[in-house]
């Protein structure tokens, strides 16, 4: 938890929002544990605290424009679309893109969505996107 929002910092993020949820609610702070307290500390006192960390500092070279609207999960090949649907060969090739973008550019990469009121054009050096053969 602490890299994740680390490395969201340094890319400029201006908010980090951490999902806590339990569907029973027994605990007194839902799923969050000592540990994710004591990373939202570290991550306070260590990154935001800390003069030498660069707020945005991490900037991407790339982009990779997914399909307008298309909500697929992205955290593996599997994964549903909107939560309700199976993955389709837009999905596929969407993996395919993103492993080999990552592997070339990693955390120097911005994933963003097909949107004409948003555009790519003038922002990166590279962009690609999800059905471009590479």
């Amino acid at each position: 938890m602490y890299n994740e929002m680390r490395l969201s910092y340094e890319s400029g993020a201006k908010y980090v929002v951490v999902f806590n949820y339990a569907g029973d609610m027994n605990g007194p702070y839902g799923t969050l544990q000592d540990e994710h307290f004591q990373a939202l500390e570290r991550f306070w006192n260590e990154v935001v605290q800390n003069k030498s960390v660069v707020h945005g500092g991490i900037k991407a070279e790339a982009a990779l424009v997914l399909p307008r609207n298309y909500g697929w999960g992205m955290r593996n090949p599997d994964d549903t679309i909107w939560g309700l649907w199976s993955t389709n060969s837009t999905s596929q090739q969407i993996w395919t893109q993103l492993q080999s973008k990552l592997a070339q550019y990693g955390s120097k990469l911005d994933i963003v969505y097909d949107d004409p009121a948003y555009s790519v054009a003038g922002k990166y050096s590279h962009i690609y996107y999800w059905n471009q053969i590479s």
